[in-house]
């Protein structure tokens, strides 16, 4: 049997990202025989209030095989407090700072690192991790919870006519979501035709400030905020079947997972061109994509793509492929119970990847 101790953040302000809340639900609970998890938070509203207080608490850790640090903090209490084997996740928006404290921390203690993305761990890499000790393994869809058929009675709750072409943004809204630019295209279509509208979770730290930019763009009545219409929390998967598109207005680092929602559940995506979206999507062939960040030219081929009606089957029908082949929720915990096996034995660690999939096709074509 192999215990895993889920070592996570809880502070409002540093709460975790939701690829990071499911992953870490997935890996505590999903694993299947021969693995037993349990998950414990540092944080004012977690199980140690501070790191002080969650290093003099790991100490007292010796019944688990493999400590799983789910950021920074924790990763310094993982190494600090404890002489289990630890695995490093790394958050998807990473910034330069977090990444130079790795490379200290990596320093002082044997650590493998598991990224999201390719293009984060180029970043690993690049400042100092042994790339043997870097790996990639990417998030995992629930295919079971992806719903492909148009939900008619969540439009009606979120007020939403059956006539209205809804534009959801991808994910959570954050600040480097990008959803204020999706706003601003949304706003430039709402104008030349009423029935677009733009759908937004009604999670993220960035919500207020779209709402209220949105509000400047005297366009209030094209915005759904799904959560608080519908008076209830929902998980991200859950809208998708209320959506006609889906946008991906990232300007850079961001959460892959609700992209490889849209493409399971077979939407048709445009995405802003970043190297994370460039590893998931290909121009043409699994989403459109804006070679520049710019509201206009994403409103462009909003309506290019809403009006190609061939084009939006083909990349649907592309998307939803790859991510299957791709993107399984069992190939992610396979990945992760070959971590565990391995760094538990003190073994090199070797995951075993996927075929390359169409982001290493990517060109950038606009």
């Amino acid at each position: 049997m192999i215990r895993v101790l889920h070592l996570t953040e809880s502070d409002a302000e540093r709460a975790a990202d939701f690829q990071t809340r499911r992953s870490v639900r997935h890996l505590s609970q999903d694993l299947g025989g021969g693995f037993e998890g349990e998950v414990r938070t540092v944080g004012k509203q977690g199980d140690w209030n501070n790191v002080f207080a969650a290093v003099r608490g790991m100490r007292q850790v010796v019944e688990f095989d493999v400590v799983h640090a789910w950021g920074l903090r924790a990763l310094w209490a993982a190494v600090l407090g404890t002489r289990i084997p630890v695995v490093y996740s790394p958050s998807p928006t990473a910034d330069a700072k977090s990444v130079r404290w790795l490379q200290a921390l990596t320093g002082y203690r044997d650590v493998q690192v598991v990224c999201p993305t390719a293009s984060l761990r180029r970043a690993m890499v690049r400042v100092g991790v042994p790339i043997e000790k870097c790996h990639l393994v990417r998030p995992g869809v629930e295919f079971a919870r992806i719903r492909r058929r148009r939900d008619r009675d969540l439009r009606e709750r979120l007020r939403l006519d059956d006539r209205d072409v809804v534009l959801l943004a991808a994910g959570e809204t954050t600040p480097r979501a990008g959803h204020v630019d999706v706003a601003w295209a949304s706003g430039i279509l709402h104008v030349m035709d009423p029935r677009y509208k733009l759908l937004l979770w009604g999670q993220g730290d960035a919500l207020e400030e779209t709402v209220r930019f949105t509000a400047r763009l005297k366009n209030q009545p094209m915005l759904r905020v799904a959560e608080r219409v519908l008076g209830t929390r929902l998980e991200f998967e859950e809208l998708l079947p209320a959506a006609d598109m889906v946008v991906n207005g990232a300007t850079g680092a961001t959460a892959t997972l609700p992209i490889c929602m849209a493409m399971a559940a077979g939407l048709p995506i445009v995405s802003t061109v970043t190297y994370t979206a460039g590893e998931l999507l290909e121009d043409r062939h699994t989403a459109v994509m804006v070679p520049k960040r710019s509201a206009r030219l994403m409103a462009q081929k909003v309506l290019q793509l809403h009006e190609d009606a061939e084009l939006q089957w083909r990349l649907s029908d592309m998307a939803r492929t790859e991510a299957y082949e791709y993107f399984s929720l069992t190939r992610f915990l396979d990945q992760w119970r070959g971590v565990y096996r391995q760094w538990s034995k003190g073994e090199r660690v070797e995951v075993v990847e996927p075929a390359a999939g169409a982001g290493l096709r990517f060109h950038g074509r606009g």
